[in-house]
């Protein structure tokens, strides 16, 4: 089971309002966890997994996709960020069902749980929401920063979340994942039926205060407390 840190009421039985959310390539599970405090109210918990992979010469740094060390050296070099779209790495798909995995194994209740991520964490997130079609799906989805990966497959599978709505933020200069890659995510989301609450802003690859605000918004309507 993966790892994780959890913020918020000890004791909260399963149907509690829970949001998840997955670090990026190169962070951890304490990365985003001061979100917790600024986003919604005590009564919310908030569950931060850790990535299962190590980076070779990135003692603190996990990721969740590729998985060899070959392969996760040649993905911090940044060099395939600009054409995930064509890509469906090792470990994108185990990730997802490990993240589903763990949410069975903690208790949540998935209707009172909005699952998220930022930049490659937001990509698993995804990937798990749409490893839930069928079945009992989430509150919502929330994507900082992320970008769209695996497009076909993604593609055909994206209409079976069209219920779930969406939160998607993303800086208009972001030198990491191009404002671009986001867009194109977006107009597959809606594509395929689903709502999504857009929020660009003027800067990088962060998660500003301003998204902060919205996340908190978005968080206390689909998943009231």
């Amino acid at each position: 089971m993966l790892d994780f840190i959890q913020a918020g009421p000890d004791d909260a039985p399963p149907i509690a309002p829970t949001v998840v959310l997955c670090h990026g390539f190169g962070a951890n599970m304490h990365d985003l966890a001061a979100i917790a405090g600024e986003a919604t109210a005590p009564s919310y918990r908030w569950i931060f997994p850790q990535a299962p992979a190590e980076i070779p010469g990135y003692p603190a740094g996990r990721a969740w996709f590729p998985r060899t060390p070959g392969e996760l050296l040649q993905f911090a070099s940044g060099a395939d960020f600009h054409d995930l779209a064509g890509m469906d790495p090792d470990g994108l798909r185990a990730s997802g069902e490990e993240l589903i995995d763990l949410l069975t194994s903690v208790g949540t209740d998935l209707s009172r749980t909005v699952i998220g991520g930022f930049s490659q964490g937001a990509m698993v997130a995804i990937e798990a929401v749409l490893s839930a079609a069928g079945g009992e799906l989430p509150a919502g989805l929330a994507v900082l920063s992320g970008s769209l990966i695996a497009a076909n497959r993604w593609a055909g599978m994206a209409p079976g979340i069209a219920k779930v709505p969406v939160f998607q933020s993303h800086g208009t200069v972001d030198p990491v994942l191009p404002f671009e890659q986001a867009t194109r995510l977006r107009e597959v989301l809606i594509g395929a039926g689903a709502s999504v609450d857009f929020v660009e802003f003027a800067g990088g690859h962060g998660v500003p205060p301003e998204v902060v605000d919205r996340l908190g918004a978005f968080i206390a309507r689909v998943l009231p407390e």
